[in-house]
């Protein structure tokens, strides 16, 4: 599980974003990103799903050009049963507990007066490739976390899990950038790079609607409002 990087570190990052649409240490990781949230959590299970989505693969393989922006998000990872069912578990799991602002407050450390405005789904570019989860736009951040908990390596060379999560505080925040690449040979590869204000920046992409995050992102900045104490 690699630290967020540009999309330019591994080849991975641009397929991702031309559809549109590890305790190595952990600690260290936190340290080098202010930003990096690590949160410890258990091997995911399987699923008996797991064999209907390979031949749902299969068939898409075969229609790929009937794919739209929602497909092409679940496409951009290396397996499309893997996003599928990360996706469709999120989803559950936002249902369990109350729903999606439930769920926020749940993954990550919140404020009394904090309100989730939007959340898209999408991909962040990190040195080992593209993470698939969700982006969270509350009134006081900016907030990703993958769809599934990713395998990571202690020094002693035991596998652990954890969720990979990025939290920065929209004051923090000083650049919502709009990139797009390769714009005369399609698909383009659309990116979302937020900067912050001690030189940290992250890369998003893969979203179904690109120029609706944009928007959202950028008008999340000015719309911020003073937190109270964390809870």
């Amino acid at each position: 599980m690699g630290a967020p990087a540009a999309p330019s570190s591994h080849p991975d990052n641009q397929k991702a974003a031309a559809f549109w649409g590890q305790y190595n240490n952990a600690h260290h990781q936190q340290q080098q990103h202010p930003y990096l949230v690590y949160s410890p959590a258990e091997k995911p299970a399987g699923s008996p799903m797991e064999s209907i989505l390979h031949v749902f693969n299969s068939w898409t393989n075969k229609a790929e050009t009937l794919g739209n922006n929602i497909w092409n998000n679940l496409k951009t990872n290396s397996s499309v049963s893997g996003a599928a069912w990360g996706k469709m578990n999120l989803t559950a799991k936002a249902i369990s507990e109350g729903g999606f602002e439930s769920l926020y407050k749940q993954t990550f450390t919140t404020y009394p007066n904090e309100k989730l405005k939007k959340r898209f789904t999408c991909y962040l570019s990190t040195a080992t490739g593209p993470v698939a989860g969700t982006l969270y736009l509350s009134n006081i951040h900016a907030a990703f976390c993958s769809d599934r908990p990713l395998s990571v390596a202690a020094p002693s060379g035991q596998e652990t899990w954890s969720y990979y999560k990025v939290a920065v505080p929209l004051n923090k925040i000083v650049g919502v950038n709009p990139v797009v690449m390769r714009e005369k040979n399609p698909p383009p590869e659309k990116y979302i790079q937020v900067v912050t204000v001690d030189g940290h920046d992250f890369w998003f992409m893969g979203f179904v609607n690109f120029d609706k995050a944009v928007k959202h992102l950028s008008q999340g900045i000015f719309s911020m409002v003073t937190p109270a104490v964390a809870v």
